[in-house]
């Protein structure tokens, strides 16, 4: 069996970085895995076909609006589908109440893309039950998280004040200017990314709440280690997380992060029992203050392991697309209303 990973997007997005770690895993457990690389969404004919072809979906990178995109991988499908592979598709930033104007759009495309595939994957319980309550159940429909790789450090403690940090693309909803808004007495806030396109408005919004506030831009993987560990306390204060790449980032750099109370931090936690805080949400400034009086509490002890590890995600994307194979003709998809 010969699975063809779609991967598209540039190489610095959160779903193209993971796609190739899925690659990895899966080649990591013995399967046989080749990458397609497309910068911007693909034209149908220039897909390469295997047994199984595994597309890693956002809306965003493959057109905007979201019933633009949905058209994009529907012809990209068609494509593959006339070859005689299978179709695996993992959707990303599913649709949720938060996003606002664009929710109902938003919800349309991912309906009509699930409907394209043998087997849907997402990247938590949560995702999945955020599908059921907007009426999309796939008859083989499959939670596989994130894999998290624990990492181990020493405690580093920097020169000068206390940091507070957010790793990640600054865009609304994800709590930079809440957290700097936080910071207890004499600590400084650092925005570990630069600002999503469109949003770059947010630097000035983090500076009137904190004059000293600091944005990296975007941090290069050999600069990752020293940037994590320099911060003081790691902070993910995203209210309406669905899966999360900066946190299993924090995690493998050995931090154990504050997150903000939900239903997938909770989903989280409980599958990785100390590798992350849990804070209420009206508790941010305390549970901020508390991590800077005792900064040993945000690095990972010795016995914690997270997971999934690669191998248990790896193992079970194989089983995803054994099941793809022998699934009848068509997808089964249910949808309700």
């Amino acid at each position: 069996m010969i699975v063809t990973q779609v991967i598209v997007g540039p190489d610095q997005h959160g779903v193209v970085q993971f796609a190739r770690r899925i690659h990895d895993a899966v080649v990591g457990v013995g399967g046989d895995s080749v990458i397609d690389r497309h910068v911007n969404s693909p034209a149908p004919q220039g897909i390469s076909t295997s047994d199984v072809v595994h597309l890693h979906v956002t809306d965003r990178l493959f057109g905007s609006p979201a019933n633009r995109a949905a058209e994009a991988v529907s012809e990209v499908v068609a494509a593959v589908r006339a070859t005689g592979a299978r179709v695996v598709i993992t959707l990303h930033d599913v649709p949720q109440p938060s996003d606002g104007r664009s929710f109902e759009v938003r919800t349309a495309a991912y309906r009509r893309i699930a409907e394209l595939a043998d087997v849907v994957v997402v990247s938590s319980d949560h995702e999945r039950l955020l599908l059921a309550e907007v009426g999309i159940e796939h008859a083989s429909l499959q939670v596989i998280p994130l894999p998290v790789a624990t990492g181990r450090a020493d405690p580093v403690t920097a020169p000068g004040p206390a940091t507070v940090g957010v790793l990640g693309f600054l865009y609304p909803g994800k709590g930079h200017v809440e957290v700097a808004a936080a910071l207890p007495p004499g600590a400084e806030f650092v925005a570990l990314g630069r600002p999503s396109p469109g949003h770059e408005d947010l630097v000035d919004d983090l500076r009137a709440v904190s004059p000293s506030a600091r944005v990296t831009g975007y941090v290069a993987d050999d600069d990752l280690p020293a940037a994590l560990h320099a911060v003081t306390v790691p902070v993910a204060h995203h209210r309406h997380l669905s899966a999360s790449g900066s946190i299993v980032t924090w995690i493998e750099h050995g931090r154990r992060p504050l997150v903000v109370a939900g239903r997938y931090t909770r989903e989280f936690e409980a599958r990785s029992p100390g590798a992350v805080t849990i804070y209420e949400e009206g508790d941010l400034a305390e549970a901020v203050a508390r991590a800077a009086a005792d900064p040993a509490s945000t690095w990972i002890d010795a016995g914690v392991l997270a997971h999934p590890t690669a191998d248990e995600v790896g193992a079970a994307h194989v089983d995803a697309y054994r099941a793809a194979l022998s699934a009848p003709a068509g997808a089964a998809l249910r949808v309700t209303t």
